[in-house]
């Protein structure tokens, strides 16, 4: 990815850009049988609600905000992770109603609900290193009004496979510490094991 591209945010100041590197960490703290998660942001605060999977069936949903700070670190946009981390372009009016808007955050998760649904019917992924022409498509057509419009459908299909990539690893072990290296285009996972 051309570096001058990457961050849509760079001259913001730091407060109003998507952190570089960051750390989250997913922690398993359901009651009763019910899977919830409590997402800490640099090992120092909650980001975010206590997420269940609001949903009749256990399908693993509470892990879902690792595609939003995927999308983030590896397409440099993620409504949502601004909302969450508080890090809005409020300085420029215009960015903040559009850009970091409740439209483009509505829109972010709708499209990661649309791409779970695929991922649903092919094991998240596990098996495949394909996503749908279709879901690529969808992609571009409800984002072509935003900033990330430029980036190219292979590069939405890679950050979604590196988000459940993540995302099978922190089913298979109850959470889980990820790090984010947004320079380097680098994800990493840690157990909490």
């Amino acid at each position: 990815m051309n570096k001058t591209k990457q961050f849509f945010d760079s001259n913001f100041d730091n407060v109003e850009q998507l952190p570089r590197h960051f750390t989250v960490t997913f922690k398993e703290i359901g009651v009763g049988g019910k899977g919830e998660v409590r997402i800490v942001l640099n090992e120092s605060r909650q980001v975010g609600d206590i997420i269940s999977d609001n949903a009749y069936q256990n399908d693993f949903y509470r892990y879902h905000d690792i595609f939003h700070y995927t999308f983030a670190t590896l397409l440099g946009w993620s409504p949502c992770t601004r909302a969450m981390m508080k890090c809005k372009r409020k300085s420029n009016q215009l960015l903040d109603e559009i850009e970091d808007g409740a439209r483009a955050t509505i829109t972010e998760e709708a499209l990661s609900m649309i791409i779970f649904n695929e991922a649903k019917r092919k094991n998240y992924f596990k098996d495949s290193n394909k996503v749908s022409r279709t879901t690529l498509r969808i992609i571009k057509e409800m984002t072509e009004n935003f900033e990330v419009n430029i980036r190219t459908p292979k590069q939405w299909e890679n950050a979604i496979l590196k988000a459940y990539e993540l995302f099978r690893l922190l089913i298979n072990n109850g959470g889980g510490k990820v790090e984010f290296d947004a320079f380097n285009q680098e994800i990493n996972y840690h157990s909490l094991n």
